[in-house]
């Protein structure tokens, strides 16, 4: 009897534990298939991936269940590169796009080539030209976009950047903001209203033209127009006036302005720091890199006059700059790079551009090693000597902290929100902290990036460069060892949707994928900054950094930190920097990291 009961009491048991496990099973069939996903960012985006996940659960309750893991720290990168060589990788996963690469080269990222051509949904032609085919990649190649290239990511973004300033400080300054662009000038001049709803008569600007200035003086008064960009000048002319004013107010070291990125400097004129060199040595892809950071020759731009012209057999229109390869004789060159570092001064201007040149077809700008000392002169005090040139001394303006006084991402952003800087050049991410943080504390706003341009007496455009920029993105990717890449490219789609892009972009961080959508109200009107539409037109324009170029940026760490440490500190010129170690080991490294088959 007693045995009976136990018999029966064990049956009881079990059967009440199994319902248990049915019950919990039951509710895991109910969320359907597990997409596993890391998420590597601050609190802000926190909060709407975690609202976006609940949407997309709701959405597809009982089929795709996301499991969102939090991840954050600067350790991240390395964590998810020991997690991807394993077993229990993530299904979906944040990449920027200094990494990607290197990834897809090591097999660790799912092709989700077909996925996008089959969706309808994620459609690459509605989106910024350059943000999708960032990920899209040959590894054999190791080249970008090319007819073998397959996508092994999609941008959850892209944040460019642009010039945030302190519009309290600018007015403790004496200068007045006016808002309208190159396009509007016209009908302002005529009476019309700004973007702001003020007429010229409303600015104390009477019978004055405005031209395409950025910063500009009318009668005595200081005006900012923050639709156009400043030139090199007038951004220096104009962080000394507000540096002064914050050190007259009790800062005794403020600064008028920040950037620890050479790239709009560089690029406006049409410089970079890597020239893509062809090659047939059977050893290389077909090509090899040169390092070209402070290559000396003049650029050049076809004249806005000049309807097109024919260099080196490629047609280049108005206003484009003509590319390194088409400019430089390429004789000078051979297929052996080896010696590279030894030959960094010998390359010439063909005579057919010299030519076009002095025929008025195109016009000359800065080189690279110009833009590129400009950009270290801003934070080189201006009893430093960066440079000479044809026996000239070039001192530093003093109007940047030195990068080791700054303190890094936080130190800038916090100098920016307590009024220490006026004017910083940063990502569209930064935008949340700002909305947050600064709320009453000042006004601020943006405007387009500083780029190069030269005037006459009456302030008209002589000689111009191009608008240019980084802008920063981050990919959402797939595992390659993952069991469920239709699911977790579900939840991808739904991120790049409308709605996963809206709330995105309502909270501040990033701009829309989507041209459509970054022109509606959801991302234009609203909350600060008022002058929104700078971001759209910075993506338009605007590409990835130097870390993107090749498979990773271990390339740029070596002179990187004697840049960012001896040179842009006042410690070393750039005649020193040209001429060192560091910097000529950059040229083997390019070839025996990156180019080899």
């Amino acid at each position: 009897m007693k045995r009976k009961s136990l018999i029966c009491l064990v049956m009881v048991l079990l059967l009440f534990g199994t319902l248990i496990l049915t019950a919990c099973g039951g509710d895991d069939d109910d969320k359907g298939t597990t997409v596993v996903f890391w998420a590597n960012c601050n609190d802000v985006e926190l909060r709407v991936f975690q609202e976006i996940v609940k949407k997309f659960n709701e959405k597809f309750k009982g089929e795709i269940n996301v499991k969102m893991v939090p991840k954050t720290g600067d350790s991240y990168g390395d964590t998810l590169g020991l997690t991807l060589q394993g077993s229990k990788a993530p299904d979906v996963f944040y990449v920027g796009d200094s990494g990607y690469k290197e990834y897809a080269e090591l097999g660790y990222l799912y092709d989700i080539t077909d996925f996008i051509e089959e969706s309808d949904i994620y459609n690459v032609e509605d989106m910024w030209s350059d943000v999708a085919v960032r990920y899209k990649y040959d590894t054999q190649t190791r080249l970008t976009n090319t007819p073998n290239s397959r996508y092994y990511g999609v941008p959850k973004d892209i944040g460019p950047t642009v010039l945030y300033y302190n519009e309290t400080l600018f007015t403790g300054a004496g200068i007045t903001i006016l808002s309208v662009d190159e396009k509007g000038l016209d009908a302002f001049n005529a009476g019309g209203k700004d973007d702001r709803g003020n007429t010229k008569a409303d600015l104390g600007l009477g019978n004055y033209t405005v031209k395409q200035q950025g910063f500009f003086e009318v009668n005595g008064r200081k005006y900012f127009n923050n639709s156009i960009p400043m030139s090199w000048e007038e951004t220096n002319a104009c962080a000394n006036l507000v540096q002064s004013y914050i050190r007259n107010s009790g800062d005794k070291n403020g600064y008028g302005y920040f950037t620890e990125w050479w790239f709009n400097y560089g690029w406006t004129v049409g410089g970079d720091c890597i020239q893509q060199i062809p090659s047939d040595d059977p050893s290389l892809n077909g090509y090899y890199y040169d390092f070209t950071l402070m290559e000396d020759t003049t650029n050049y731009i076809v004249a806005d006059d000049c309807a097109s012209v024919q260099v080196n057999g490629k047609t280049y229109t108005a206003g484009q700059i003509i590319e390194y390869q088409d400019k430089i004789d390429m004789s000078g060159y051979s297929s052996d790079p080896t010696g590279n570092a030894a030959k960094k001064d010998s390359y010439k201007v063909t005579a057919e551009v010299e030519r076009l040149a002095d025929e008025g077809k195109l016009n000359r700008l800065p080189s690279q090693r110009d833009a590129f000392t400009e950009f270290v002169r801003l934070a080189s005090k201006t009893d430093t000597v960066v440079d000479v040139v044809d026996g000239e001394k070039l001192y530093g303006y003093g109007i940047t902290p030195y990068p080791t006084s700054i303190g890094g991402d936080a130190g800038k952003t916090v100098s920016f929100m307590n009024g220490h800087l006026a004017m910083l050049v940063d990502l569209r991410y930064i935008t949340s902290t700002f909305r947050e943080e600064m709320d009453g504390a000042y006004e601020w706003d943006v405007a387009p990036l500083p780029m190069y341009k030269e005037y006459d007496a009456e302030g008209n455009i002589t000689v111009h460069g191009v608008e240019a920029g980084h802008s920063g993105s981050v990919a959402l990717c797939i595992s390659s060892k993952t069991k469920v890449a239709p699911e977790a490219w579900k939840f991808i789609e739904f991120c790049a949707s409308e709605e996963g892009q809206s709330m995105q972009a309502e909270a501040g961080f990033a701009i829309p994928l989507q041209r459509d959508l970054a022109n509606s109200p959801v991302f234009l009107d609203g909350q600060a900054p008022r002058n929104a539409k700078v971001f759209i037109r910075a993506a338009e324009y605007e590409t990835a950094g130097d870390w993107w170029y090749l498979k990773n940026n271990k390339w740029i760490d070596t002179w990187a930190n004697v840049l960012n440490g001896s040179v842009r500190n006042g410690k070393l010129t750039m005649t020193d920097f040209y001429n060192s170690k560091e910097y000529d080991i950059t040229f083997e490294t390019l070839i025996k990291d990156y180019c080899k088959r």
